[in-house]
């Protein structure tokens, strides 16, 4: 598993978590409890902190980086989409970050905020707590739904069930 120390820094992850032997994590990363991280994620810790919480699904292909002086906050429950590319971010609890988005620097959602596919959240943009955004730049259109609602939270935990299937049921078949 490509787990590296960069300097000083060694990532911290919790034992209840699940990173896939294909995910890359260094420097100063820590990965919490019952959190998701899939393969071919890779979560950057070079220059600072890479922070996420209990719960949380960084699903294939996730790019987490973070600037010197800046930090990368994934709160707890937090769905990150396939193809996500985060940076100097901190998204709240039970967020939903669609397919493809970009979320760019000095950026905050607020919690059970769901940014649509393909969405490019631009810099320094907050996202008020219960808001979809959507587009390139994204902007609020409306309301997040209760349908949505519960399927952030069934997202969730479906991750975290994985989390204690895959150390059981993956297996290898070549190399």
């Amino acid at each position: 598993m490509p787990i590296y120390a960069f300097g000083d820094n060694v990532p911290d992850i919790s034992p209840a978590a699940y990173v896939h032997p294909d995910a890359v994590v260094i420097g100063n990363v820590q990965v919490g409890a019952r959190s998701f991280i899939a393969p071919c994620a890779v979560l950057r810790g070079d220059f600072a902190p890479i922070r996420i919480f209990e719960g949380s699904s960084i699903q294939d292909h996730v790019i987490i980086h973070v600037n010197p002086k800046t930090e990368v906050i994934i709160e707890n429950d937090v769905v990150v989409g396939h193809g996500v590319i985060m940076h100097d971010t901190h998204i709240k609890s039970r967020c939903v970050i669609g397919m493809g988005s970009v979320i760019l620097f000095d950026t905050v959602c607020e919690e059970d905020v769901y940014i649509a596919a393909g969405s490019v959240v631009a810099r320094g943009t907050r996202i008020p707590a219960g808001k979809l955004a959507a587009g390139n730049p994204a902007i609020v259109v409306r309301d997040v739904t209760a349908r949505q609602l519960e399927a952030a939270k069934a997202g969730a935990l479906a991750y975290q069930w994985l989390c204690s299937q895959y150390p059981k049921n993956m297996r290898r078949l070549t190399t």
